[in-house]
């Protein structure tokens, strides 16, 4: 699985997990590529080969502890990014 292949499984994977909060930064846009930067690898090396949807979302969520430390760090600031929005 080449890596755009990748980040679209890992995109539409956590378009409905509780963890999508990382797919997009504070103030819309896509983060795809940042989230790729920080998480891709750990994607690739649990996830790898898993269908789109609800196998790859838990897939992520199952394995989601064994992600690098810089992977956590992103996924915990965009559930709190995600959290500050939902509050306005």
């Amino acid at each position: 699985m080449n890596m755009k292949s990748l980040a679209l499984v890992f995109a539409a994977g956590l378009a409905l997990s509780p963890v999508a909060a990382f797919a997009q930064p504070a103030g819309g846009g896509g983060g795809g590529a940042a989230m790729m930067e920080a998480c891709g690898a750990d994607i690739q090396a649990h996830c790898a080969g898993k269908e789109r949807g609800p196998e790859m979302r838990a897939c992520i969520q199952e394995n989601a502890e064994k992600f690098s430390d810089g992977c956590k760090e992103f996924l915990a600031k965009a559930r709190e990014r995600q959290q500050q929005q939902q509050a306005q």
